[in-house]
């Protein structure tokens, strides 16, 4: 069986961040624009819970599974489904630029927040400054804030290798995986700006 996750090596991670590329059918075709499907290749629910992401675990680790409200019960599922078992959620609560509120899409209420799964592989030490809440504002779509990427290296302070799969943008002390992996990264231009 060739490795999913090349050039991330097996049994090498004590903290996966995973923000899959759910597959979720639309209410509507007004949705349709905001929708992931319309932003990039997702995959189906079997298809990511067939994923060996147990595999990338480095003995004790961490698993920070992004995932939206109307498909919490499927989050946990994956989660299951990866081998690790859930031990608590947070939320990303997502602002304007002014520091307001977002006014997200949503089925029965406006979403203004993102839900986050926190699971152990193992016995994992956890630092124990890290709240449940993050707030920052809202970017390009499904572009997680730098502030969940710092609570994430408080959750694991020992950590010595972090893995960010489905990424969408390279950061320091992080190896990003995906199919737009450095889609967000700065080009040479923009940084010397």
């Amino acid at each position: 069986m060739t490795w999913p996750f090349a050039p991330l090596p097996p049994l090498g991670f004590d903290i996966i961040m995973a923000d899959p590329p759910w597959s979720f059918a639309l209410r509507s075709a007004r949705g349709e624009r905001k929708s992931p499907q319309a932003q990039y290749a997702c995959m189906s629910l079997d298809a990511i819970k067939a994923m060996p992401v147990a595999q990338l675990a480095r003995g004790d680790a961490f698993l920070w599974l992004w995932a939206t409200n109307p498909m919490l019960p499927q989050a946990l599922e994956v989660m299951a489904a990866w081998g690790f078992t859930f031990t608590t959620a947070g939320a990303w609560v997502k602002t304007t630029s002014g520091g307001k509120l977002a006014f997200g899409t949503g089925y029965v209420l406006r979403s203004a927040s993102e839900p986050f799964l926190i699971g152990k592989f193992g016995r994992p030490r956890a630092g124990r400054a890290v709240r449940t809440v993050i707030m920052a504002p809202t970017r390009e779509h499904s572009r997680k804030p730098d502030a969940a990427y710092a609570a994430a290296e408080a959750l694991a302070p020992d950590a010595l290798r972090r893995a960010d799969l489905f990424s969408r943008e390279s950061r320091p002390g992080w190896m990003s995986w995906g199919h737009e992996a450095g889609r967000f990264d700065a080009s040479p231009l923009q940084a010397a700006e």
